[in-house]
């Protein structure tokens, strides 16, 4: 990340609360003087795991193991880099930023630029829609397609002009320079030079979850093109597994909805809106991707999914209710008839027609069944059908979700609840013995901690007098668990005039210094109350014996290893200095046990 001085990252820390900034964005609920919680955004939960606390100005999320202070938090949620993610809280809070100290990070300079490029050229092309003269064709289409002026205007449309060279010339002339066009992926090269890629088509901008234009998309009006529609390739600002089309248009009212309507095309997404559907987002022709899914998980829990009715758009819309159900939604979905898309559906029969079917659209295992209800006449078709249910059940991490939609699939399938159940059984052994690509998610390094990590550290944050001794005590002592590590080396580097007390300083100097897992376990740290100073010294003393331990017998299994080899190779010299080695290390194992019994006192004072 850019070189931001420590005191200005600390006056913006210091001008915005955490409760607010996250309160923004999710709906977190009292737990207690100061505290807040709320279900996490990063995971798939059911009882709230994810904590904020207003007087350490800092968040833990137990379940995903993310934590951190404001900038963390946008930086894990909106996907922000350091310096984006410091620069919207100073916007926020009126504090203007400097330039940072250093510019060695050149692809946080390059994503600012091209946000800004991507800014103008999305203004340049709105002028070409609204001129009398060059939009004349694009504003004709757009009326044919009866799309509303408001929603032109909300949604950003404009027009690329059949010109080659009109994008390439006025980016030249405002100063862009080369290097910053030919990544921006809006410009394109051939022996005669550099053209534009969009061109005589209507516009699409694809902004992020701040409403920055990071892409567009394009819709062929020449007639002549292969592609009716075309997308910005990816860019530094632009993954398009990571970003939905109208995500920053229909968040607010996905959360007053409670539901997300998930459709394919540009135009489709815009029908919705106009149709009083103002919750709908869109992939725009790629298929659903888990970070996708994610990002809808943020704002809803519940979505339908609207999909083309033919045979490929029933399997995409399988593997996408796969995705969806494993980041935690409930799926419904819906086929419109006579296989209209939601743009001629709405056109045809109105919007509350629309309206009517997504308000009654069934679960997915209920809507699959219907779908191959004339294909689940033979016991064949219905062990197929059972597969590809069960596939969408396969990323499910939640034993009484699962439970809920085997009871569903029996039911639609005519199957007993036994047998449904033993087939998925079998199914999952299968699966997982083959190694299957599509599995539950690896426990991540940022949950391999305990409650007594936590609490440990947290008994060290608060009592700096343990801290010296401690460190003495681990000074030889090598800790298997690296984020633990991490965190405990920056814990015992810090001075006397560190506590618990001073938040700020400490998650400001935690921040600055701490790897994104050992940050997550020092700020679960900090949100937890130490134990009374009483309590605290046998505790940490106890949790320093542990660590010791391990260390310990990690070091005799090595020793013994090595003592096998030296007696194959007959190295009597060696064998003799091993095994004194290992009588010293035992002795050592065994005065921590009887320590840890009561036998004798720790040098921890």
């Amino acid at each position: 990340m850019l070189k931001y001085s420590r005191d200005i990252i600390e006056k913006v820390l210091d001008a915005v609360d955490i409760v607010d900034v996250i309160g923004a964005r999710l709906t977190l609920k009292p737990a207690g003087p100061n505290r807040f919680k709320a279900l996490s955004p990063f995971s798939n939960e059911r009882n709230p795991s994810f904590m904020v606390s207003r007087d350490r100005q800092i968040f833990h999320c137990f379940s995903s193991g993310k934590g951190g202070d404001a900038i963390h938090f946008l930086m894990e949620y909106e996907g922000l880099s350091f310096g984006e993610a410091l620069r919207t809280l100073a916007e926020q809070a009126g504090i203007r930023i400097a330039s940072p100290l250093t510019a060695e990070d050149r692809e946080e300079s390059l994503r600012q630029e091209l946000f800004e490029l991507n800014g103008w050229v999305n203004g340049r092309f709105q002028q070409h829609l609204s001129d009398s003269k060059q939009g004349i064709k694009a504003r004709s289409y757009l009326e044919q397609r009866d799309i509303p002026p408001a929603l032109i205007k909300r949604f950003g449309i404009g027009y690329a002009l059949p010109d080659g060279n009109d994008l390439i010339q006025a980016a030249r002339n405002k100063q862009f320079n080369l290097g910053l066009l030919e990544a921006s992926g809006l410009f394109r090269k051939n022996p005669e030079g550099w053209y534009d890629f969009f061109r005589d088509r209507i516009t699409f901008p694809i902004r992020d979850l701040n409403g920055r234009v990071v892409a567009f998309g394009g819709r062929d009006l020449s007639g002549n093109s292969p592609a009716k529609y075309i997308n910005t390739p990816e860019t530094p600002i632009y993954r398009k597994s990571k970003v939905l089309y109208g995500l920053y248009e229909a968040r607010d009212a996905m959360r007053k909805a409670g539901r997300a309507v998930l459709v394919e095309g540009y135009v489709d997404l815009i029908r919705c809106h106009a149709a009083g559907v103002e919750y709908a987002v869109a992939t725009c022709g790629t298929a659903l991707t888990e970070q996708q899914a994610a990002l809808i998980r943020r704002y809803v829990p519940e979505i339908i999914v609207v999909y083309d009715g033919d045979e490929a758009g029933l399997k995409a819309a399988v593997r996408g209710a796969g995705v969806l159900t494993g980041a935690g939604l409930k799926v419904h979905a819906l086929a419109l008839p006579d296989g209209l898309d939601p743009d001629d559906f709405v056109r045809r029969d109105g919007a509350e027609a629309f309206q009517a079917l997504l308000d009654t659209a069934p679960d997915f295992v209920t809507f699959y069944a219907n779908i191959r209800k004339n294909q689940l006449n033979s016991p064949e078709a219905k062990a197929d059908a059972a597969r590809e249910l069960f596939e969408i059940l396969s990323g499910v991490d939640n034993s009484i979700l699962v439970e809920e939609y085997l009871n569903r699939i029996a039911e639609a399938l005519g199957l007993s609840l036994w047998t449904c159940r033993e087939a998925y059984r079998r199914f999952m052994a299968s699966r997982n013995s083959r190694g299957s690509a599509v599995s539950k998610p690896t426990q991540t390094a940022g949950r391999t901690f305990s409650r007594d990590d936590q609490m440990f550290l947290a008994d060290l944050l608060a009592y700096p007098d343990l801290r010296g001794e401690v460190a003495l005590e681990l000074a030889d002592v090598e800790i298997e668990n690296p984020v633990l590590a991490n965190a405990l080396e920056w814990v015992l580097e810090q001075d006397e005039s560190v506590n618990n007390q001073n938040s700020e300083k400490l998650r400001g100097a935690a921040a600055a210094h701490l790897d994104p897992d050992a940050l997550g376990l020092v700020s679960a740290s900090m949100l937890l109350d130490p134990h009374d100073r009483n309590l605290a010294e046998p505790f940490v003393r106890e949790r320093v014996r542990g660590l010791k331990l391990k260390y310990l017998e990690k070091k005799s299994r090595q020793l013994t290893e090595s003592l096998r080899t030296a007696e194959r190779n007959q190295d009597k010299t060696r064998v003799v200095e091993l095994l004194e080695t290992i009588a010293g290390t035992r002795r050592q194992m065994e005065e921590l046990i009887r320590a840890s019994r009561g036998g004798t006192a720790s040098t921890v004072k």
